[in-house]
């Protein structure tokens, strides 16, 4: 028994399957990605990393007899952001750089870079890490990156300087502000209290603008310094073998799942190799191309007259140990070259010296008429029919099947007898072709006057006829033409083939690219005969 159709359980040995195709592509391209992104990372400057931890706290505390806090609300995240990269604070910074021990051009270098990203509004070298709470309470992390590990680690520092010293001043303008403000009253009122006497509002006002300026020089900020800026050892970027490693894993993942995609899209036949892996052997591999028409003349020589030939002598044993010489070739969907097949086989077979018969079971999608000279061959009877009918002849398949004592075929050939199909079969009346109930016996009838009988059925997943034909016979031969069929298609068939006890003798694969079908008839040249034994040597 065969097996039935694929699961959609996901095996590792499935993958591999459907991967195995694409396996060349798929490992040049990890390949070429994985040299390329090595290559181009190591071309790469290096970047160094010093980091610079500042801590923000909260809980204020309130100024004695003054409704003034004496430290300064806390700051966001975004706020830091924002003044770190404000042109004050660039400024402040590269103010700070001579004094971190930078060698003058290093310094000189820096400075232009921080102007230009302030112009550009593009910051690489200066970045702020926010790891705080909702009351922004936390550490802000100032990131300096350099080309140099002394130079991240000195600008760390100088960004972490001017930051605290921005927070300090922020503190003391508030204190700033209201002693101003009072000193400027106090002015004012002199002129109206010269003599104010002991504990007057003059001196209140003297005594709070004492008080501003003690705040002054103790008010604090919400940030301070708990980690140094330290040189780092090593470089963070490149990494050229973490990131060559990284795009070739993403790579490999990329092109499999893109494989695996086009192969649960399509899953197209494209060689023998996916008829093998369905357990379906393959008889023979036709190279179809060219016209149709001009296609039985040209089966006697040449490449096509070769393959041809491998099929012919794979066949025989199977035709020989079978109870009768008849053999169904259908596709599984129509456009396999079904009808080229049965066609270049006949004519090989009878070059060889055989005696064969086609049926032509398509119907209306017939093309058997269009492939032999129809029209200049000669009508004999089929076994059982009389020489000279009486009462006109039966020259199609379900006129044979209907009145068999006056069937006629059509000699196409030499050794090549054809019953073409009916191109205008009626819904009505007594069941057509092989679905009459005198098939199966005529069929028997027949042979016995033939060394092989060949029926060219219709697609077997589209029509029955080639199930209903099949029984008694040698078995089916499977056409598929080569990025056309489908392997769900074949799948399919088999498993439709052995429910219905019809044995599959393997596949045949084609290719028929540019080859078109066309009503021209073309006259048959019998090619040169080169007698071989009768399969059957009681038939001839």
């Amino acid at each position: 028994m065969r097996s039935g159709p694929v699961h959609d359980d996901i095996e590792l040995r499935q993958v591999l399957r459907h991967l195995r195709p694409a396996a060349v592509g798929i490992a040049l391209a990890t390949i070429l990605t994985t040299a390329g992104t090595y290559a181009a990372q190591r071309g790469q400057p290096r970047v160094y990393e010093s980091v610079a931890s500042v801590m923000s706290v909260t809980g204020a505390r309130d100024a004695a007899d003054l409704d003034i806090t004496a430290s300064a609300p806390p700051v966001t995240p975004t706020a830091v952001d924002e003044v770190l990269h404000s042109a004050a604070l660039v400024s402040d910074i590269i103010g700070r750089l001579p004094a971190s021990g930078l060698p003058a051009e290093q310094a000189d270098a820096l400075a232009g870079t921080l102007r230009a990203e302030l112009r550009t509004r593009e910051f690489r070298h200066l970045l702020v890490r926010a790891r705080v709470d909702q009351q922004q309470r936390g550490v802000y992390g100032i990131v300096a990156r350099a080309d140099r590990a002394e130079t991240a680690q000195a600008l760390a520092g100088a960004a972490a300087r001017s930051l605290l010293a921005w927070d300090a001043q922020r503190a003391r303008y508030r204190y700033v502000v209201a002693r101003q403000a009072l000193e400027n009253q106090i002015a004012r009122t002199s002129t109206l209290l010269p003599d104010s006497e002991p504990g007057g509002a003059r001196e209140q006002l003297i005594r709070t603008v004492w008080q501003l300026k003690l705040l002054e020089v103790t008010a604090t900020g919400t940030l301070t310094l708990v980690a140094r800026p330290v040189t780092p050892d090593g470089p963070i970027a490149p990494r050229p073998t973490r990131d060559a490693a990284l795009a070739g894993l993403l790579t490999l993942l990329g092109t499999s799942a893109a494989a695996l995609l086009v192969q649960a899209v399509r899953r197209r036949v494209r060689s023998a190799a996916d008829l093998d892996r369905l357990g379906l052997p393959v008889l023979g591999d036709l190279p179809l191309t060219g016209p149709l028409p001009d296609l039985v003349l040209r089966s006697h020589r040449g490449p096509l007259h070769d393959a041809v030939g491998f099929l012919r002598v794979q066949l025989l044993p199977l035709l020989a140990r079978a109870p009768l010489p008849v053999l169904v070739i259908c596709g599984t969907r129509a456009g396999q070259g079904t009808s080229a097949v049965v066609a270049t086989l006949a004519a090989n077979l009878g070059d060889s010296g055989l005696r064969i018969l086609i049926v032509d079971a398509r119907g209306s999608a017939s093309r058997q008429r269009h492939l032999w000279p129809l029209h200049v061959a000669p009508w004999v009877p089929l076994p059982g029919a009389a020489v000279n009918p009486a009462y006109g002849v039966a020259t199609t398949l379900s006129g044979a099947c209907h009145d068999p004592q006056v069937a006629q075929v059509a000699r196409v050939g030499g050794r090549i007898d054809l019953l073409p199909a009916d191109t205008d079969d009626s819904p009505t009346g007594p069941p057509p072709g092989v679905h009459h109930p005198a098939f199966a016996d005529l069929l028997r009838q027949w042979s016995a006057a033939y060394d092989a009988v060949l029926i060219d059925a219709p697609p077997l997943l589209d029509c029955p006829d080639a199930l209903a034909a099949a029984p008694g016979t040698a078995g089916v031969l499977l056409v598929a033409d080569l990025g056309v069929a489908r392997s769900p298609d074949l799948e399919w068939a088999l498993t439709v083939a052995d429910a219905a006890g019809v044995p599959v003798l393997g596949g045949v694969l084609t290719r028929q690219r540019g080859g078109r079908v066309t009503a021209t008839a073309h006259r048959l040249d019998s090619g040169a005969d080169r007698p071989q034994p009768a399969l059957h040597p009681e038939r001839r």
